[in-house]
């Protein structure tokens, strides 16, 4: 590991996706495994070399390596995920900034970007890039964190027990957050037990390494499961970081720090994320971060890559919140639409909430049960899962099997001067609706 890691300090770029753009980098080959045990990415190793983007091409494929059995740019390894983990792992403990690990069912995106511009108005902070909060995301992120940074945030994906105990391991978080425990992954996961038990992982790795865990207190779940961390910061229900709400459904509130207060307009959809405003400034201000500064960088968030994105569509406006779907979060969009004063005439757009397994039908039944029909003109709902529940008798919901009918639908409307809703599970893609 030693001399591999020297390579890593010459040629800091590690990537497994020959398509980005750089050069003089490590390409580390993953991905699924042959009846040899080969990884798929092998067959890009010589690509990436030739190219002169890697200086080195991680490989695990004896043949590939016999091949160029002279050239030292090509590393032969037992398995490249396993590797690239390991190496991350090794650069972990040469990091000296604090890293705060965020696991959760909801919201964990959005948190991450509020913490990155609330700790950045005095740190230079690292935060997880897109969706690199995997098994190959996580310890990518890792390397990309440089001696230069001062803070970093790691965000943790998973979707079954244990995945993120191992990555938070892997992290080795100085300090961690879980935003809440929904439906998500309920298919993979069984149950909502085993989603509690994943997302308490994380509380778990705090408390063996006697690590500092943020804990919204508005939030009696996240209080119990993670008692056993011994070093909590809480924040909400009356602690030093509280807040109050003055308006939404763009979320308005008074921000209370130590008793001071600031007046903070968001650009956030829905009262649903007051405790993930207090959670980063809770965050700021245990580093020390002032109150008008924090308020500075809460405001300074606006929300994109489908995460209750606004955008502007055939003189219409648009909330898109489509980057995923569970129940849960389903629930609290629904609430927070049905509670508006919004003017404009409403339109709903709802894709199915996938990896529901067994309980599909019944949480997708529940979600058209939940639905305020007298709030919109018109309701429309994309997709299978939709297909064998029971409708109400109303005349303004209608099923479409396919993303393309309903956008030939709303495009035969000409609809003009409406406010179009749309959530969704990533897989409906339904942000093409408007393009």
């Amino acid at each position: 590991m030693e001399e591999l890691y020297q390579h890593y300090l010459n040629h800091p770029f590690v990537f497994i996706d020959t398509r980005k753009e750089l050069s003089n980098g490590i390409f580390v080959a993953v991905g699924q495994k042959d009846t040899r045990g080969v990884h798929r990415g092998n067959q890009f190793a010589e690509l990436a070399i030739n190219s002169g983007k890697a200086a080195y091409a991680i490989i695990n494929d004896p043949e590939l390596k016999e091949k160029h059995k002279l050239d030292q740019r090509y590393i032969l390894v037992e398995d490249g995920e396993v590797t690239l983990q390991d190496l991350a792992r090794y650069h972990r403990q040469q990091l000296k900034c604090p890293i705060l690990a965020i696991a959760g069912s909801n919201g964990k995106t959005t948190i991450k970007e509020l913490l990155h511009r609330v700790l950045g108005q005095q740190y230079k902070t690292f935060s997880t890039q897109g969706n690199l909060n995997n098994h190959l995301g996580v310890p990518l992120s890792l390397l990309s964190i440089d001696a230069t940074y001062e803070m970093a945030i790691l965000e943790i994906g998973a979707n079954h027990l244990e995945e993120t105990l191992f990555l938070a391991k892997l992290i080795a978080p100085d300090y961690g957050l879980v935003t809440n425990c929904g439906k998500d992954h309920l298919g993979e996961y069984g149950s909502i037990e085993n989603i509690i038990n994943a997302n308490k992982e994380l509380y778990d790795v705090l408390a063996a390494t006697n690590k500092t865990a943020f804990v919204c207190k508005n939030d009696a779940l996240l209080v119990d499961i993670s008692k056993e961390v011994a070093q909590r910061v809480f924040y909400g229900n009356g602690c030093t970081v509280d807040g109050t709400i003055t308006d939404t459904p763009f979320l308005k509130l008074v921000l209370s720090i130590n008793q001071t207060q600031w007046d903070v307009q968001t650009n956030l959809f829905g009262r649903f994320w007051l405790d993930a405003l207090l959670g980063a400034a809770a965050v700021g201000h245990y580093f020390n971060i002032e109150g008008g500064a924090i308020k500075e960088g809460l405001e300074s968030y606006q929300p994109a890559a489908l995460r209750s994105q606004q955008i502007s569509w055939n003189e219409n406006k648009v909330l898109l919140d489509c980057y995923n779907a569970n129940p849960s979060s389903m629930e609290v969009f629904l609430d927070e639409i049905h509670q508006s004063n919004l003017q404009e005439a409403k339109i709903l757009i709802l894709g199915e909430m996938l990896e529901l397994g067994a309980y599909s039908k019944d949480e997708h039944q529940q979600l058209v049960n939940r639905i305020d029909y007298a709030q919109f003109e018109k309701v429309l709902l994309v997709g299978e899962s939709f297909a064998n529940i029971h409708l109400p008798k109303s005349g303004n919901i209608q099923h479409f099997e396919t993303r393309a009918a309903v956008k030939a639908f709303i495009a035969a409307q000409n609809y003009q001067q409406r406010y179009f809703f749309v959530k969704g599970s990533r897989g409906n893609r339904l942000e093409n609706l408007f393009v």
